[in-house]
């Protein structure tokens, strides 16, 4: 009897150790929480701040000239001189080649001469007529002679003008033998050489005027409601960074030209101050400035932790995060205006945000 007493004390000892030893681990783990709980996020934080806004809208495109002529000839015959070469800057009227122009000379020259007889034959002609019909007047030709020189008049007068049509063909024809620039530019590439025969529409040269340069966008349909004409917008290459360059938008289209339907096209124009940088078919990134706001709330990117759809952010209250779902306006760069949600001043976390919920204890420096 006394051997199952001491078993069932020996058993009743051990639960009761057990309990204790289980009731300490409890208490410890729910200490460790409640230090958890206590201990402060670290975060970074920023005050929103007022600031001037600018919307953008950034596309990529490749630069071509505004005015881009490929001169073809109009005449044919053997090239007896060629002025230019490539890189070469030209003006509006100078003889980039010359045609073999002997004969084109000769048709000239005889075209005046046959030009003279017919003005002497039209002035002889002119004045029989205006002699007959003063006789005429005095009874002394008969009607049908003053109608004789009326007619012979008139069939000369046709030739004198013939005759000024012809030598202007002429003149033409021998004015065509010298190949010319019609545009001030640079020549692009050049595609005659002497002694070369040229026929009607055989190319010469392609000339660029590149004083100013034009970039083609394609702007999606969501974005090219905000581009108006003359926006502003600030062009940038690859090839010489740290460079920008003002341009205007200088047009916007109607139609899309996309296979899809869903892009547009709008053309920025630039003016080439420094020729030596930019350079036709050069990748351009080009940023139009759609829209200013003066005095806008702002926060950075970095601040959201949602969506632009459901956008939110932590606001620092007395240390502590607070959750807010705020309204944004525009978008510039890392940058968004705030309409609702945020006062200026105010501490929002821009980094640790993963760390945060509603009412976390925060530290920040």
């Amino acid at each position: 009897m006394k051997k199952k007493i001491i078993i069932a004390a020996i058993a009743l000892c051990a639960v009761v150790a057990l309990l204790l030893i289980t009731g300490t681990d409890t208490n410890r783990s729910q200490v460790n929480a409640a230090s958890a709980a206590s201990t402060p996020v670290a975060v970074e934080v920023r005050p929103a701040v007022t600031a001037t806004v600018t919307e953008i809208i950034s596309s990529v495109g490749t630069i071509s000239a505004m005015k881009d002529v490929m001169v073809s000839s109009e005449t044919q015959g053997r090239v007896t001189k060629v002025f230019v070469k490539t890189g070469d800057h030209v003006k509006t009227g100078q003889v980039l080649v010359q045609v073999d122009d002997e004969l084109k000379k000769i048709a000239v020259e005889q075209a005046e001469a046959q030009l003279l007889t017919a003005e002497t034959n039209y002035n002889k002609a002119q004045k029989d007529f205006e002699r007959a019909e003063k006789l005429f007047k005095t009874g002394d030709v008969a009607d049908v002679e003053v109608e004789g020189n009326r007619l012979a008049a008139r069939s000369a007068e046709a030739q004198y003008k013939s005759a000024q049509v012809a030598l202007k063909y002429a003149q033409r024809q021998f004015n065509d033998t010298k190949i010319k620039s019609p545009i001030n530019g640079y020549v692009a590439s050049k595609k005659i050489e002497v002694g070369e025969i040229v026929t009607l529409g055989r190319e010469i040269a392609n000339i660029v005027d590149i004083s100013n340069l034009k970039v083609k966008l394609s702007i999606p349909e969501e974005d090219i409601v905000k581009i108006q004409l003359k926006q502003p917008a600030v062009l940038r290459v690859d090839a010489a960074p740290g460079y920008e360059f003002n341009g205007v938008v200088y047009s916007v289209g109607e139609k899309s030209e996309s296979p899809t339907g869903h892009s547009y096209p709008v053309e920025v124009i630039v003016e080439n101050k420094n020729t030596s940088v930019l350079k036709v078919g050069m990748f351009a990134r080009v940023d139009i400035h759609t829209k200013h706001i003066a005095d806008a709330i702002t926060i950075s990117k970095e601040s959201l932790v949602s969506d632009e759809a459901n956008p939110q952010i932590f606001v620092v209250e007395n240390n502590i995060a607070r959750l807010r779902t705020v309204k944004l306006g525009i978008r510039s760069g890392s940058v968004y205006q705030v309409v609702d949600g945020v006062k200026k001043g105010e501490l929002v976390v821009s980094f640790g945000q993963k760390e945060l919920k509603d009412g976390t204890a925060v530290q920040y420096k």
